[in-house]
């Protein structure tokens, strides 16, 4: 089974609509925070201890179950899809919330317990969660990814095609970090703080439109995806300016991003060691070095190469060498897609 989350935006309320919202959603954070009930319903208050860690004056998502909720099409000029939810204010009724969801929505039967919560400009979202049949595609290539500083993705697969992926990233980090410590200086504490969150939002962006070009690439060529294992990379940096250039690339995010799309998919995506990638000759085996950060230089064979796509190609061979191909299908379930 997969899980997706599809986003809902919660438009058109009435004032009467909005005022027990925000009375079920307002007294649920009393409830979570210092455990005083505001004449909530009592299976929003099961939330507490279960599925929530207790973090003071945090907004926490109203947590829905799925039995109680219904789903109705409706071909109105607001909306066509609306969602009823029970709250304290209307017991035993409900209230029906009208929903523009960012993707078509799939069969009901397949719902999990989700989330209304509210966003930055203080309008009620609907998270729905869905637990869907696992597809799986019969997988014939492979895609290998190296995780680096200078392209945040160097990507290859055994059919030959060669992509970078993520080279502004490093750019947008500088200059963020940039624009903090000259703010900084001025002691603007608050832009700095909205700063951050501008930041954030845009890297999202970058990795999600990296990540779908990578899963979508996969699921043509129908390649299992292997990725390079970086744990314990920013131990192992060394120098102070290495250790804060690899600590502001979000490399385990990027990871997530594409396991879960993948998935979805029906696609694996397997982890391999990077040890030594970076200095191995892809061609002739040998250890080579860096003669900078993007030039590979081999003085065994003479081959002059990309640093990150050597590193890359390398990924690609120890996965044919393990027989990756060959262990994801002995060990996958039935086959769903060809």
């Amino acid at each position: 089974m997969a899980i997706h989350c599809i986003k809902c935006g919660v438009v058109g309320l009435t004032s009467s609509k909005l005022a027990d919202l925000d009375h079920e959603f307002n007294g649920f954070q009393w409830w979570m925070q210092f455990g005083l009930d505001k004449d909530i319903l009592s299976q929003h208050k099961r939330a507490k201890g279960f599925t929530y860690k207790k973090i003071k004056y945090k907004t926490y998502p109203l947590v829905v179950p799925s039995k109680q909720v219904r789903y109705r099409y409706r071909h109105t000029k607001l909306t066509n899809h609306w969602i009823k939810i029970g709250v304290r204010k209307r017991k035993g009724v409900g209230i029906w919330l009208p929903i523009k969801p960012h993707k078509p929505l799939p069969h009901f039967k397949f719902l999990k317990d989700s989330l209304l919560l509210k966003n930055n400009k203080g309008n009620y979202e609907l998270r729905l969660i869905f637990d869907l049949p696992e597809p799986r595609v019969r997988t014939k290539n492979i895609l290998a990814i190296d995780l680096g500083e200078r392209n945040i993705a160097t990507v290859c697969d055994s059919l030959g095609n060669v992509a970078f992926f993520g080279k502004d990233i490093r750019g947008l980090r500088r200059h963020f970090a940039w624009l903090r410590r000259k703010l900084g200086r001025k002691k603007l504490l608050k832009m700095i703080k909205r700063l951050g969150s501008k930041e954030k939002r845009i890297i999202q962006q970058k990795l999600h439109e990296i990540s779908n070009a990578i899963v979508k690439w996969a699921k043509e060529t129908k390649s299992i995806i292997v990725v390079g294992n970086l744990k314990g990379i920013r131990k192992a940096a060394k120098g102070k300016v290495m250790r804060r250039l690899v600590s502001a690339i979000p490399f385990h995010k990027l990871t997530q991003m594409i396991t879960y799309k993948a998935k979805q998919k029906g696609l694996q995506v397997m982890k391999i060691k990077e040890y030594n990638t970076s200095k191995i000759c892809h061609k002739c085996k040998r250890i080579g070095e860096r003669k900078n950060q993007g030039l590979f230089s081999c003085k065994h064979c003479g081959m002059q190469y990309n640093a990150d796509l050597n590193a890359a190609r390398n990924i690609l061979n120890r996965a044919r060498k393990q027989d990756f191909l060959v262990r994801v299908m002995a060990y996958a379930p039935k086959i769903t897609k060809e």
